[in-house]
């Protein structure tokens, strides 16, 4: 009977560590917690302790980072009188050529033979902005040369920081959802996988233009041409020619321009001018009636009578 009764208890030992066995890995599959600690959002705050984690690396070597280069945009600015703009325009772009540049943009102004500007921009590499500067300095007479360097050295570490840890973040998700064990818990993963992933790419974009604004120096030239006349003013004979035809017509448009302005004025004087000259007349027309003396009367009746024109 005993004998039994030991037998008995073995066997609900026996039972009771497999049950207990089961529940212990079914809690935990393939390293990947269960669905019930998974809830609430530990993907996203898995991928966001992954972000922190990585930004504190990159926090920890921004002075490193920024004491052995630093990211500066630089550019300049040329005004040149040149021949002809034409001309100089494609000088310029041959420059850039040259240099391994390129022309971003060009607008020429102008038409036939009649004096015309010009303006071209073209990129060229930061470390050979000064070369270019005095290459074009040689097309032309410079009038003005202004440069600038901005130093976006911390904007530039920031934006690497952030792009690498989401970078990090993306990766700590990719491989949640590859040990996602139900369809809730993957759903979660791509959800934050996607918003992670559309941040990513903003970031990289805006760091991709700085470092090419960075790499690639910015020079504005403008062109124009120079007058034979010493005040400035027409190139050539048809030229001088065209501005003569147009100053008739300037002429006369100035002149119903300053009609126009001084009407309201000759109106406004014309008026005071009749108010004071009126009464100055009367007042003159009386004083010379009152000096005016009365013809003594006749002695002769006869000729009283007949200058009498009631008689």
């Amino acid at each position: 009977m005993n004998t039994k009764r030991f037998l008995a208890g073995l066997a609900a030992t026996l039972v009771a560590v497999g049950l207990a066995g089961c529940s212990a890995s079914s809690s935990d599959v393939a390293g990947v917690p269960a669905v019930d600690s998974m809830a609430g959002g530990e993907f996203a705050s898995a991928a966001d302790a992954s972000v922190e984690q990585g930004s504190g690396l990159l926090d920890g070597n921004r002075e490193a980072v920024q004491s052995e280069s630093r990211s500066i945009i630089r550019s300049a600015s040329l005004a040149l009188t040149v021949k002809s703009v034409r001309a100089a325009a494609d000088d310029v772009a041959e420059v850039a050529k040259r240099l391994d540049g390129s022309v971003s943009s060009q607008s020429i102004s102008g038409d036939g033979g009649a004096a015309t500007t010009g303006e071209v921009s073209l990129r060229v590499p930061a470390e050979r902005l000064d070369e270019a500067v005095l290459e074009l300095s040689k097309l032309g007479d410079v009038t003005s040369d202004s440069r600038s360097a901005d130093d976006v050295t911390e904007t530039h570490v920031d934006l690497a920081a952030r792009v690498a840890a989401l970078e990090s973040s993306v990766k700590r998700l990719t491989d949640l959802m590859a040990g996602a064990a139900t369809t809730s818990e993957l759903i979660e993963a791509e959800s934050a996988l996607s918003a992670r992933q559309q941040e990513l790419d903003g970031l990289k974009a805006q760091l991709e233009s700085l470092e090419g604004q960075v790499s690639q120096a910015s020079i504005w030239v403008s062109l124009s041409e120079q007058s034979p006349l010493p005040g400035g003013g027409p190139t050539s004979f048809w030229d001088a020619l065209k501005a003569g035809v147009a100053s008739i017509g300037s002429f006369f448009v100035g002149a119903f321009v300053g009609l126009g302005f001084a009407l309201p004025w000759l109106a406004l004087l014309a008026i005071v001018a009749v108010a004071v000259l009126i009464p100055l007349r009367r007042r003159r027309r009386r004083a010379r009636i009152a000096d005016t003396p009365e013809k003594p009367l006749s002695a002769d009746p006869a000729e009283s009578v007949a200058e009498d024109p009631t008689s």
